[in-house]
């Protein structure tokens, strides 16, 4: 390796963590392009519109994430097109490979079984959509709400309409809509593994989502399809192991860190999640 080279792979630290099913993914060799970046997040696509979130370690770890160190300056040009994941690499042209086995292997697949209703939580979240609510949030809370109330109903099958009505909805990446859905379908499916509350619904929820996941960006397909398969950031699994617990001083903390997190349209999130909770309080429980 050439002094140049040396000097150009400073700009990458060590890679410090990545998602095990990226790992895997590297077996097929796909190439990308460069899509999005700012100081923190290097945000690549493929052709065929499979995402990967480069960011550094204060981010921490998420699906098919690479947490490295440091990232480069945003005066260090980088290309835009020819990465290449392949070999447990990532090879970026022009410039140095991020070797992903020497980092920590992380699990974005995480289960919560919640069996009890996380009360301090609910209002805490509650209260902080309440501070941060703007018009879009707003707007975005009667979506959700016309989605509930057919859930409610038992009327599924007739979620189609109001589905459309949130799914790709809003700003952001992914927009508000995308993440309220996740955090909407996050939480079901975790309450469900505690198999205490009625949420049934989601898992049909889930198959009416998959027709039309197309309706989105390929931000908001890719969030939707790691809720789908149960796939988290560490902050979102470090949000669902404090529902679990309940602790009011943890809760707290975590509310206003993934509030914060722009990572997940936060506040949208925590909408999607309080439209759950919405759900089960009012009496989605196993007798």
């Amino acid at each position: 390796m050439n002094k140049a080279m040396k000097e150009k792979n400073r700009f990458f630290a060590e890679v410090e963590a990545v998602d095990a099913r990226l790992l895997q993914a590297s077996a097929a060799g796909n190439s990308y392009s460069l899509r999005q970046r700012d100081a923190d997040r290097i945000v690549l696509f493929s052709l065929a519109g499979h995402m990967i979130n480069i960011v550094n370690k204060e981010l921490g770890c998420g699906p098919d994430f690479i947490m490295c160190g440091q990232l480069p300056s945003l005066d260090q040009p980088l290309a835009e097109d020819g990465w290449k994941l392949a070999d447990n690499c990532l090879k970026i042209p022009f410039l140095t490979q991020l070797k992903l086995a020497g980092g920590r292997i992380y699990d974005s697949t995480e289960r919560f079984a919640i069996r009890d209703f996380p009360g301090h939580m609910k209002s805490l979240i509650a209260r902080q959509i309440r501070k941060e609510k703007t018009a879009e949030l707003s707007e975005l809370e009667g979506r959700l709400n016309r989605l509930s109330e057919t859930i409610q109903k038992h009327l599924i099958e007739l979620s189609e309409l109001p589905l459309i009505g949130v799914i790709g909805f809003g700003s952001g990446f992914p927009a508000c809509g995308d993440a309220a859905l996740c955090g909407l379908l996050l939480t079901a499916r975790n309450m469900a593994l505690g198999r205490r509350f009625r949420v049934g619904w989601y898992k049909r929820l889930t198959v009416e989502l998959k027709r039309f996941v197309h309706r989105t960006g390929p931000y908001g397909r890719n969030w939707l399809h790691y809720a789908i398969e149960g796939r988290m950031t560490e902050m979102q699994q470090h949000f669902f192991h404090a529902m679990l617990r309940d602790f009011e001083c943890s809760d707290e903390i975590v509310v206003k860190k993934i509030a914060a997190d722009r990572l997940v349209n936060g506040i949208a999130f925590l909408m999607g999640v309080n439209s759950a909770l919405d759900m089960v309080q009012a009496g989605f429980f196993n007798p």
